[in-house]
């Protein structure tokens, strides 16, 4: 896969599945890296089922595995997991993102593969961490928002969760983040290293500025705050609402474009509450080019968020839609030198598919 953008040249391994693990990994490839991601042959990844379909094509899977290329391996078969050691053998950077112990049972631990490859840049995402009372609870975000403060946060009533897989999606940002420092470390003679992380750390940390704030000091003589959000409000309108900070006025008797003149006037800090429809035909997101229009070759038309991150100098142009699953086995098996008549013995094998 030819690849433009600050990180073309780097491969990466994607071994991950669900959110976490694959967004880090989408990132990456978003800026030009060169990512193969491993799914099990047949059924592939399982988010692949999860959310708004067409013709068999998930949404979410196609937001976060775009710019891939899938190779269908068994890891549980040990000549599948050895391809996956041959293929990290030529990357940069692996990603995982399972439980504590189940990359190392199958022999592709990091001491694995440092063995075989001391430069690479390997990266595991836990849901809690490698040690204590629930290192191995399996994690989805909502076990996070609970855990962090988040949902006691949203009202001072009764409890509601964000309804945002958020904690996933920024556990990726700050997992992408490490992984590039770790790359540039690595540029300037630094070797190849682990990097560890845990959603319920990515969660903890980025509550912390303003949610946490009231628990920032310990001792005596505090001067406590009420929360940041309390700032602000959802003000309502004739014929919608405006979110901004409290105006301690009637704003029902405005329409949602007259309190937002008044409120623009005064330099006033202020949006209008678009519903998630009306998102896609907001004046300000068509101005900039937020959302691109492609085809999908299962899906049909689809449109997704370009890149966020605008490169002047290694701009980002490639945009490949998300692969099916194996689509690239036979093709990166042949870079690896593997000849067709060892993969017929391997598919027969059960190792790929």
């Amino acid at each position: 896969m030819t690849t433009n953008g600050p990180l073309s040249g780097v491969r990466v391994l994607d071994l991950c599945s669900v959110v976490s693990g694959p967004m880090t990994a989408v990132m990456l490839a978003d800026q030009g890296a060169d990512v193969i991601k491993v799914e099990p042959p047949g059924w592939g990844d399982g988010i692949r089922g999860l959310g708004a379909q067409r013709n068999g094509v998930g949404a979410l899977f196609a937001m976060i595995n775009r710019n891939k290329r899938s190779v269908g391996i068994n890891l549980k078969h040990p000549e599948g997991a050895a391809i996956a050691r041959l293929i990290a053998q030529t990357s940069d950077v692996v990603i995982q993102n399972y439980r504590p112990g189940k990359m190392d049972k199958l022999g592709l631990g990091f001491d694995d593969l440092n063995a075989l490859n001391n430069a690479l840049i390997y990266a595991s995402i836990s849901g809690m961490g490698e040690v204590g009372p629930q290192a191995e609870q399996r994690v989805y975000d909502y076990v996070i928002q609970g855990m962090s403060g988040a949902v006691d946060a949203q009202t001072t009533s009764n409890p509601t969760m964000v309804r945002s897989i958020i904690y996933d999606k920024v556990t990726a940002l700050i997992a992408a983040q490490g992984i590039t420092a770790a790359l540039f470390a690595r540029a300037n003679g630094a070797k190849g290293q682990h990097i560890k992380l845990s959603m319920l750390d990515a969660g903890i940390y980025f509550n912390w500025p303003d949610l946490m704030w009231n628990y920032s000091f310990e001792g005596e003589d505090v001067q406590f705050a009420g929360d940041l959000a309390d700032l602000y409000e959802v003000n309502p309108t004739k014929d919608g609402a405006v979110v901004s900070h409290r105006l301690g006025a009637d704003t029902g008797k405005y329409s949602t474009a007259e309190l937002m003149e008044v409120l623009t006037h005064h330099e006033i800090p202020a949006a209008r509450v678009n519903s998630r429809a009306e998102v896609l035909n907001d004046p300000q997101v068509q101005a900039i080019g937020v959302l691109e229009a492609f085809e999908h070759p299962r899906g049909g038309p689809m449109r997704q968020p370009r890149p966020p991150v605008q490169f002047e100098g290694t701009p980002t142009t490639h945009q490949h839609p998300s692969p099916e699953v194996g689509e690239h086995t036979v093709e990166l098996l042949t870079e690896l030198g593997l000849d067709f008549a060892d993969m017929q013995v391997l598919a027969k094998a059960g190792a790929i598919g």
